[in-house]
């Protein structure tokens, strides 16, 4: 404690801390902290067996390209032309599972528990009444408040405009599902990580492989999708083009047949002009083949390759609550509680600053 002056020679004292009263207090009050700290230290870890344990299902995955774009072949087949690939880098592959498509594409996915029960989808699993989590909030809350407005049962199409209606328990399962698995990309490496964490370590495994599988078909439908439409054209137009040159082969030889002895100029031109149309129609048939075996090179070259680096496993132990981490927590919580209690109750330092 020292003292200051002020006007005239009066002396107020004035509340200073110095260093051996903090040591003085935690001396005094070290064992009564320490006491207060381990006590919530075990609270902290008794309360994290209350909380529901839950696991970690995950999959790695490595997105590649082939090579063989660049290649003089492909070069020639492409030409300069750009389109077909479109824009999907690995960067926005984690967008794709953050869609309403692929919650609603897992709500519509068998799944199995870690009992063995069997449920035609994930859809149904999650009607059932002791569904945990969540989920099974967001259901109760809806089922207590129907609303006559609300439709329910599958998607509406609205006057054919391809817009869809959900009712808002659809809407919560929808987004329920979709929360159930989480995706992220390690931009250097373009690593794709795809995790689910959920109280049934089965189910989470098979909701990580559902969400890479359509991660794979979504990527690979996009990038190919144009060249698909231009593959399933070539199609077309070779079919054609083959049956136009059997027909010109037939035609031909029928003439030929009937008219073996003809010497008649007029014969001659008609197998002529048949021996024109059928050469035609052949050669229009090899070019559309060609033009269309070019197409399926060029289909595979763009379907992008996935390499999995980290299978998808069942998970055999807990990813949470950690226990440690919450004592830890509960512990400094406890002893931060302890100082403010001893410095306002005990002490009344902020009594004495208002003095000082």
């Amino acid at each position: 404690m020292s003292q200051k002056i002020v006007s005239g020679e009066q002396y107020e004292p004035a509340f200073e801390v110095h260093l051996s009263d903090i040591i003085a207090f935690f001396r005094k009050y070290i064992l009564l902290i320490a006491i207060i700290a381990v006590a919530s230290a075990i609270l902290g870890y008794l309360s994290s067996y209350i909380q529901t344990e839950k696991y970690t299902a995950k999959t790695i995955l490595l997105p590649e390209y082939s090579a063989a774009k660049s290649s003089l072949f492909a070069l020639a087949v492409s030409g300069n032309n750009t389109d077909g690939p479109g824009n999907l880098t690995p960067d926005l592959y984690p967008n794709v599972l953050e869609s309403s498509s692929f919650g609603e594409y897992l709500l519509n996915q068998p799944v199995t528990t870690q009992s063995g029960q069997k449920y035609a989808t994930l859809k149904s699993y999650l009607a059932k009444p002791s569904s945990p989590g969540l989920l099974a909030r967001i259901r109760s809350f809806f089922s207590s408040n129907k609303s006559a407005t609300l439709p329910h049962g599958p998607k509406l199409d609205l006057k054919g405009s391809g817009v869809l209606y959900y009712s808002k328990e659809e809407t919560a399962l929808i987004s329920g599902a979709k929360s159930m698995v989480s995706a992220s990309i390690e931009q250097k490496s373009n690593l794709i990580s795809i995790e689910s964490e959920l109280p049934d370590p089965v189910l989470a495994a098979l909701l990580v492989e559902n969400a890479k599988n359509y991660l794979i078909d979504y990527v690979e439908d996009v990038r190919t999708a144009k060249l698909n439409q231009q593959l399933t054209f070539l199609t077309g137009r070779t079919e054609e083009a083959k049956k136009r040159l059997k027909s010109a082969e037939y035609a031909l030889q029928s003439y030929r047949d009937q008219n073996r002895n003809a010497f008649l100029n007029v014969a001659r031109i008609e197998e002529q002009r048949l021996q024109a149309e059928y050469t035609l129609a052949q050669s229009i048939y090899s070019d559309l083949v060609f033009k269309q075996e070019q197409m399926r090179i060029r289909v595979k070259e763009e379907r992008p390759v996935f390499k999995v680096l980290e299978t998808t496993k069942v998970p055999l132990t807990t990813s949470s609550p950690h226990r440690l981490i919450m004592a830890i927590l509960f512990a400094g919580i406890g002893a931060f509680a302890s100082l403010l209690y001893i410095a306002i109750v005990k002490e009344k330092f902020h009594q004495k600053l208002m003095k000082g």
